[in-house]
């Protein structure tokens, strides 16, 4: 059994031996039991059963109990992707069993185009720029001489005022001018 924490949902074709739960609210353990019962069948049209959970942040707790269950005594054959943007929302204990597979960093491929203190224009939702700044600190502590507790607490911010429904072009101009000044 393979377990994986990604920021992007893998493409899997739509298959009888592929299971994707796509929560509207919360992921209970309605859901996970599902998942056991998917699991513990045989495959039918490959070696192996995969399970595709997005939004794995919205497992509320009891369900992360009853899945760290399945990762601790997995299934053979077994494929489990856990898909978030926030995985410190998991339990400590789910994360030691999983193997976390960083984002692809297609929109901001080096961390020269942040030095330059400019937002990138493409980001229009709340979601693009939380994922942006979760690009950016990912790349901030890439660089071993750019890591800056001014910078990490300047990312929190920010993070925390678009989560409290600030206006999005206000938090990402606050960025710019705060990483122009660190």
């Amino acid at each position: 059994m393979h377990a994986f924490i990604v920021h992007h949902p893998p493409d899997f074709p739509d298959s009888p031996d592929t299971l994707k739960i796509s929560p509207d609210t919360s992921i209970g353990i309605g859901e996970v039991r599902q998942i056991q019962f998917f699991l513990s069948r045989k495959p039918i049209q490959s070696d192996h059963n995969t399970v595709v959970i997005a939004d794995a942040h919205l497992l509320t707790l009891p369900a992360q109990h009853a899945l760290l269950k399945t990762l601790e005594e997995p299934p053979p054959g077994a494929l489990i992707y856990l898909v978030t943007t926030q995985p410190d929302s998991l339990l400590p204990t789910i994360l030691s069993r999983v193997q976390i597979i960083p984002p692809p960093y297609k929109s901001y491929k080096s961390y020269e185009t942040h030095k330059s203190y400019q937002v990138p224009e493409d980001i229009t939702t709340r979601e693009s720029a939380l994922a942006f700044l979760d690009e950016l600190e990912y790349l901030i502590h890439q660089d071993l001489n750019s890591l800056s507790p001014e910078r990490y607490a300047l990312i929190a911010d920010t993070r925390k005022y678009l989560k409290a429904n600030c206006n999005l072009k206000l938090c990402l101009s606050h960025l710019a001018l705060g990483l122009q000044n660190c």
